[in-house]
């Protein structure tokens, strides 16, 4: 992981994930595209949260679609709002684009292992640890 932002995930109190929240367009941009493959480490899946700034007016802080182009290894994409994740898709490295019917404010980018461990209606909290 890159050395921003530091959040610990959390779902129905347990431990999940351990990401870096990235909120600039170009981090959003650029996801994890250029990183090493995420994995898991003490039990925790490692991945980047994208968190649109709601200061365009077009997109209203709202994100529904996510790119693959660049990438090198699959990953697992959850859509979230308020919460919730509200979608989800196992993204295939490639010209691929994927989108969520749903709007969301947050995207996590996990290890593709995370895809069968978190589902849509699944309630998470966040903290920041660093």
């Amino acid at each position: 992981m890159r050395k921003g932002k530091q959040l610990l995930i959390r779902r129905d109190g347990q431990n999940i994930a351990l990401v870096e929240d990235l909120s600039s367009v170009f981090d959003i941009g650029k996801g994890l595209i250029g990183s090493q493959e995420p994995d898991i480490t003490e039990g925790l899946f490692e991945g980047v949260l994208l968190r649109m700034p709601g200061y365009r007016k077009k997109c209203r802080g709202i994100i529904n679609s996510i790119h693959m182009i660049g990438m090198r290894y699959p990953i697992s994409v959850f859509w979230i709002s308020e919460n919730i994740i509200v979608d989800k898709a196992y993204a295939m490295p490639g010209f691929h684009i994927y989108s969520s019917n749903r709007p969301s404010t947050v995207v996590l980018e996990l290890s593709k292992d995370a895809f069968p461990v978190l589902n849509t209606g699944d309630v998470l909290s966040f903290e920041t640890i660093a």
